[in-house]
């Protein structure tokens, strides 16, 4: 379970701009609205570890052979997140420019937005394989549902955070502070990024 919780959290704390965007809408919208993007990006992410969990269960139990190349490439999916990372603009404003949608919308777009990024599906899966889940526990149909529960857990624990303060504490903080905590996140996941990429490198060989 905790190699879940600790995926969940990761995975939701590397989708910076669904932060940010979450952010905007703390100060421009209404609860409800600041609710809906929350939950669409909460069951955005819960979705990609639905799928990566029993697919990397599978892939560890059938695909032993060529268990190194999938740590290699688990590796350079990692990496690759940290360099896109470091060469992410950071978050300078905001502000929206114009009237938010309908709640129902909001939804959509962020879970729209999220699951179409490509990378997020290999992310879950070198994140998982870094956590080391199918290492410490054998890769077995048992083990999955205690890695989904976890996975569940971090995700809410991130999502459910920053909805909150987003909810509470949008509009009562300045905004300069706000883009300073929001832009500490990027680089923080860059070097998460890094070191992640060298430990499923060493999990592998």
């Amino acid at each position: 379970m905790l190699e879940g919780i600790t995926a969940g959290f990761i995975l939701s704390l590397t989708l910076f701009p669904g932060t940010v965007w979450l952010a905007k809408v703390g100060l421009a919208g209404r609860p409800s609205q600041v609710m809906a993007v929350g939950l669409g990006f909460w069951l955005s992410q819960l979705v990609w570890l639905i799928v990566a969990i029993p697919g990397l269960m599978m892939m560890s139990r059938h695909l032993v052979f060529v268990g190194e190349a999938m740590h290699a490439f688990a590796s350079f999916v990692l990496a690759y997140m940290g360099v896109k990372f470091l060469r992410t603009r950071k978050a300078d404003d905001l502000s929206y420019a114009a009237e938010l949608p309908s709640e129902a919308v909001l939804f959509r777009n962020a879970l729209n937005r999220s699951l179409a990024m490509p990378l997020r599906l290999p992310a879950a899966m070198a994140i998982l394989m870094a956590t080391g889940v199918y290492l410490n526990n054998p890769p077995a149909w048992p083990v999955v549902p205690y890695v989904l529960v976890g996975a569940v857990i971090g995700v809410s624990w991130w999502w459910g955070q920053f909805t909150f303060l987003s909810l509470f504490f949008a509009r009562r903080v300045p905004v300069r502070i706000t883009l300073k905590s929001l832009n500490k996140i990027r680089p923080f996941s860059a070097l998460l990024c890094f070191s992640l990429a060298v430990i499923v490198l060493l999990l592998g060989f």
